[in-house]
């Protein structure tokens, strides 16, 4: 019985492990026998147990997690699924589009799939992404293992603190949307030659968005929210990895650095910005990708910031030294979406018990943030979250009970903390050891 599958992820890592190191002696190999591995019950087992820790919305057939477990059977839903990839009757449903809002007001187009398609992505998933990590570059960081977007922040600073005072900070218009099939699929037969594989991812590809009851196809693009999304976007872009580091324009004479997560992206140089903007104009054209020309520019870290991925970067004299120094913290845009989700939480549930209010809602939102932004130099940005918090419950407190003082003196922050359990920015931020405080 699958369900009862034992040392899943162990037995899973080593098949792992012998595929990495297969493709890393050999990089010009290709492998042909991978389909039969998707079905392995070991393989549909630790791929339902990722589907079901990721949670998410049910797709287009409104089976949920849920459902599946109560109402199917764990093992009725997975042996169809190993049923239908050993017959090749496996075909996936279209994926549901809904909209999420962007900080800039716009809506981002979403793809949810359904649960079986998530779970038969994530085996393949599994078993080929061994292979891509393989040839993946150093400085690409999205949505890969034991990588995160703090290591690419390091990497930032490490390149402006040798001298990289120039960023080409790109932006490339829909990537997603407009990634073209015939040159996806012709990166993936570098490495797979199994034609059952190719013919599943392109049948994901082809798939189609349910949209106001009515199925679009697609010509181009591979649909945001799809397990196998994000690995099959690194794999478009490692071109542009690929094409920069045989043109050796990140070695000494050239010395222009790529820090990529995903298809955000940021060049790092001393010299000639313009020269290395029409690099990546080029690799990008050849990818029938544009970049975005009102978000794409080039900047003077001596004069200008910038951000990336949360952060806001800046080089300015130190107030010890004097000397310059590179400098990052959370964006406004950051510090705005948590005082935001911050006052939702409060504002909707001020009938609440005050501690309930706090271990169940707001501290899991508060320590989600910080594990994510306590590097690099956010102390006072982290003060000026916690004395907004403070304030926030306080008015809560004062509306709640109808007093007419603001309440600073009945319940000061020290009230919040030391008797309600509220979780406090600033004790997480690391102070003085720098090897922690910038991921070195």
């Amino acid at each position: 019985m699958i369900a009862k599958a034992i040392n899943t992820q162990e037995n899973i890592q080593v098949f792992q492990r012998k595929l990495y190191r297969a493709a890393k002696v050999n990089p010009k190999r290709k492998f042909g026998v991978l389909y039969d591995k998707m079905y392995r019950e070991d393989i549909l087992m630790q791929a339902w147990k990722k589907v079901k820790a990721n949670s998410g919305t049910p797709g287009v057939d409104d089976q949920s997690i849920s459902y599946i477990e109560k109402d199917i059977g764990l093992d009725v839903f997975l042996n169809e699924i190993k049923d239908s990839l050993i017959s090749k009757t496996y075909k996936p449903a279209p994926v549901k589009r809904v909209y999420i809002l962007k900080s800039n007001g716009k809506q981002r187009p979403l793809g949810i799939p359904t649960i079986a398609d998530r779970v038969v992505q994530t085996c393949m998933k599994l078993v080929i992404e061994p292979i891509f990590e393989a040839d993946f570059k150093d400085f690409s960081y999205g949505f890969r293992p034991k990588r995160s977007a703090h290591m690419a922040h390091r990497e930032i600073y490490k390149y402006l603190n040798y001298g990289c005072r120039y960023v080409i900070d790109a932006d490339v218009s829909n990537y997603f949307d407009t990634i073209t099939h015939d040159i996806l699929l012709k990166a993936i037969n570098k490495r797979i030659t199994d034609n059952s594989i190719v013919r599943l991812i392109k049948l994901w590809l082809k798939a189609g968005v349910m949209e106001d009851m009515q199925i679009r196809k697609q010509i181009t693009g591979t649909p945001q929210g799809g397990v196998i999304s994000p690995l099959l976007a690194n794999l478009y872009l490692h071109y542009l990895d690929t094409a920069w580091e045989e043109k050796g324009l990140n070695k000494k004479g050239h010395d222009a650095h790529i820090v990529r997560y995903a298809d955000d992206f940021v060049v790092l140089c001393s010299r000639s910005p313009d020269k290395y903007l029409k690099e990546v104009n080029n690799v990008i054209g050849n990818l029938k990708l544009e970049l975005n020309v009102d978000k794409t520019k080039v900047i003077d870290t001596r004069h200008e910031s910038f951000d990336f991925l949360g952060f806001r970067f800046v080089r300015q004299a130190s107030k010890r030294t004097g000397k310059l120094k590179t400098y990052y913290y959370p964006t406004n845009q950051a510090m705005k979406t948590v005082k935001e989700k911050v006052r939702e939480a409060v504002r909707k549930r001020q009938h609440w018990l005050l501690p309930e209010l706090i271990e169940k809602k707001l501290n899991p939102i508060i320590r989600g943030w910080a594990n994510y932004f306590k590097g690099g130099n956010s102390r006072e940005h982290f003060k000026r979250i916690d004395r907004y918090i403070t304030m926030t419950l306080c008015i809560m407190l004062r509306k709640k009970h109808k007093k007419r003082a603001k309440g600073w003196r009945d319940h000061p922050p020290s009230w919040f903390y030391n008797n309600h359990g509220l979780y406090k920015l600033a004790d997480q931020v690391i102070v003085g050891n720098e090897a922690l405080r910038y991921a070195r």
